[in-house]
Order: C-alpha cells, then sequence, then structure tokens
C-alpha cells in the first residue's frame, strides 16, 4: 500500500471515530448505528451493505423484512439546551419502492414485515451514551399490528400496542414475533 492510500485509510478510520465512537450522536449516524446495533443482537443481514442504499427495508432476517426506527431523548445540540424531545417515529407507507437494479415500483404501502423501534431515554447529560445497549429500548410490532393510515407513531401509543424490551432480549422478543406472523 502506498503512503498515500495509508494516510487515506487513517484519515476515514478517524472520521469514523469522530462520528460514532461518541457519547451524542448525530440523528443520521445514530441511525446507522442503530440498525447496525439490531442487526448484531439479531444476527440480521443489512441490506445497504450489499450497495442497496434505497432498500425498502433496513434489516433481513429468516426471509422477513424489517424496518428501524429511533429516537433519543438527548442530542448533541442539548449539550447548550435542555432535552424537549418528544419521542414520535414515521410509520407513513411509502409510495413505492427501488429495486437492487434501479427501477421504481409504484406499489404503495409499507414494506417492511416488522418494525422495531428503539428509544434512548437517558436525559442527564453526564450519563447519557448512545452507545450503551443497556440505555436503549426497544419496541417490536409486526407492521399489520401498527394503526392504518397513519404518519407517525408516539412513544405512549407503542407502549399500549406492546412492551419495551432491552438488548439483552431483542433477540427472544423478535423469534417471537416472527412466529406470530406465521
Amino acid at each position: 500500500m502506498r503512503p498515500r492510500d495509508i494516510q487515506l485509510h487513517r484519515n476515514i478510520l478517524r472520521t469514523l471515530e469522530r462520528q460514532y465512537d461518541c457519547a451524542l450522536m448525530n440523528n443520521v449516524n445514530r441511525g446507522l448505528y442503530v440498525e447496525c446495533l439490531i442487526a448484531s443482537a439479531l444476527d440480521a443481514h443489512l441490506p445497504w451493505l450489499d450497495g442497496e442504499d434505497w432498500a425498502p427495508w433496513d434489516l433481513e432476517l429468516c426471509n422477513r423484512h424489517i424496518e428501524v426506527k429511533q429516537s433519543a431523548a438527548m442530542q448533541p445540540w442539548h449539550k447548550r439546551v435542555e432535552a424537549r424531545t418528544r419521542p414520535s417515529f414515521s410509520i407513513k407507507a411509502s409510495s413505492g419502492y427501488w429495486t437492487r437494479d434501479g427501477d421504481w415500483v409504484a406499489e404503495p404501502g409499507r414494506k417492511a414485515d416488522i418494525y422495531v423501534f428503539a428509544w434512548h431515554d437517558e436525559k442527564r447529560l453526564a450519563e447519557v451514551d448512545h452507545r450503551c445497549t443497556d440505555q436503549w429500548r426497544f419496541f417490536v410490532i409486526a407492521t399489520r399490528d401498527l394503526p392504518e393510515g397513519q404518519n407517525t407513531i408516539s412513544l405512549s401509543s407503542l407502549a399500549s400496542i406492546c412492551d419495551d424490551v432491552g438488548y439483552a432480549d431483542l433477540k427472544t422478543t423478535m423469534s417471537q414475533t416472527m412466529r406470530g406472523l406465521s
């Protein structure tokens, strides 16, 4: 490897470390991080690793499609402003999707079989760490159990549909939800 290539790789690694190895991640980086976090817990496949950046779902597990939504009480700008996040997640049906070949399929609806909603509730600045799996709560819901025609869902509405689970119980809960789809 040429010295110039080595320096490029070092710069890329430093950039990734700066974006992902921090207690408070921004929304975009945290979204990718949570997808990887959940994929690791479930031994699931991330379609975007194969170049499907616009896949109509975020994870694949046992031929089931999983959509991941996430939010956090503390955001990077809360270092200077009190946290006032009112958690709500988009569940809006799409008008269609892009195929791997780059074709648009105009097929309205939700494309995933299951939704996993991840909520990071820690509000104490000295304690918050988006990298800490114990600080995340997960709501696993079969898509058919989400309200029809609704574009968003609040945390309290999620709690009325299903119980939240910690990272350690995510795989078991997903397995139970998948069995319920059969």
